[in-house]
């Protein structure tokens, strides 16, 4: 069984012992019942638990029962600790069906002309969507992670085809890296 990080927890909820699992991993619809997770600082060292309940709770949060927490004092013993599940039970509770790491990495193509624009180096989640920073000429290129723009995605050949929307370009060529407003205090 392969254990991927599925996000944290960050707080106790109620008397009864439940815990708030948040920084889940993007698009995620939350833990199956029954569901036996891995809850540690890593998955190797971690203790497994099973689901008795979840439910949403506020964005990216998830209100979680787990069997043999019983009280607030024993939950709270497993704050800020990561919570570790299966793969495919993550892909299956997730709207998209690749993770960051499949996506770090990935060569970028116009989905119109074949050209390769580069590689994907990060990604930044934004509250809007997450954005796919490109090496594109030596230079950042945020690609949008959205349907308008990224048209399909290729895990086993790790590409990614986008579509070139009028003036994406020019927000790398616009921008050098070495003028960038997090190099103000330079003055």
């Amino acid at each position: 069984m392969a254990l991927r990080y599925a996000g944290r927890i960050i707080r106790t909820l109620g008397t009864g012992g439940q815990v708030v699992v948040g920084d889940c991993i993007p698009h995620f619809r939350g833990f199956p019942q029954g569901a036996v997770l891995q809850v540690g600082y890593s998955s190797a060292f971690g203790k497994p638990y099973t689901v008795q309940t979840s439910s949403e709770h506020g964005s990216g949060q998830y209100a979680v029962a787990l069997q043999g927490l019983s009280s607030p004092e024993t939950a709270s013993k497993l704050k800020e600790m990561g919570v570790f599940a299966d793969e495919e039970m993550l892909r299956a509770a997730t709207e998209t069906q690749y993770f960051d790491d499949e996506i770090v990495g990935s060569t970028v193509i116009n989905r119109d002309t074949g050209e390769t624009l580069g590689v994907i180096k990060e990604i930044w989640s934004t509250p809007a969507n997450e954005i796919w920073v490109v090496n594109y000429n030596g230079k950042e290129l945020p690609i949008p992670v959205i349907d308008e723009i990224v048209k399909h995605v290729n895990i086993k050949r790790k590409q990614v085809a986008i579509f070139v929307m009028p003036g994406l370009l020019e927000i790398a060529d616009n921008t050098p890296n070495d003028e960038r407003d997090d190099d103000e205090d330079d003055e």
